[in-house]
């Protein structure tokens, strides 16, 4: 069986992307693998991401933000799904793919919009919490795939 590979994508890879990335990896079961970029990335990772997801007790790993072209290179892993985030993934015309791969996109509030009424560690653990609920619901509706391979 063939192993799935879904790709978040959010403009940054600094907040949400990296997020679901992590959580997705921790929680999945099967032949499922997730990987994270950003259509223009940050170059360091946002302090606060890695200590929400330590409190969340997912080991931060080699989790950094990372540019989508890295995916088209020939050695990189066949991605068979993308994942945007709306309304920020909107903003952007994604690169083709090779094996084109399915694309959905998730509502999830971005970290900045959410730092107009509190502070940037609340606001990176406010949308851990959201993306880990629209997850889970994407799961069990089908939206994202679950055990089986592409």
């Amino acid at each position: 069986m063939l192993q799935t590979n879904i790709l978040f994508v959010d403009a940054t890879n600094n907040g949400r992307s990296i997020m679901a990335e992590a959580y997705f990896n921790q929680y999945s079961r099967g032949h499922l693998r997730a990987f994270s970029a950003g259509v223009r990335s940050d170059v360091d990772l946002d302090r606060h991401i890695l200590e929400i997801l330590k409190e969340n007790d997912i080991a931060p790993d080699d989790y950094c933000p990372k540019p989508i072209d890295i995916f088209l290179q020939p050695y990189s892993p066949r991605i068979d799904m993308i994942v945007g985030f709306t309304p920020t993934i909107d903003q952007f015309v994604l690169p083709i793919f090779p094996h084109q791969p399915k694309i959905t996109n998730l509502q999830i509030k971005p970290v900045v919009q959410r730092m107009e009424s509190v502070g940037r560690k609340q606001a990176v653990r406010e949308c851990f919490a959201d993306m880990r609920l629209v997850i889970d619901r994407a799961l069990a509706s089908g939206q994202l795939p679950r055990h089986e391979a592409a």
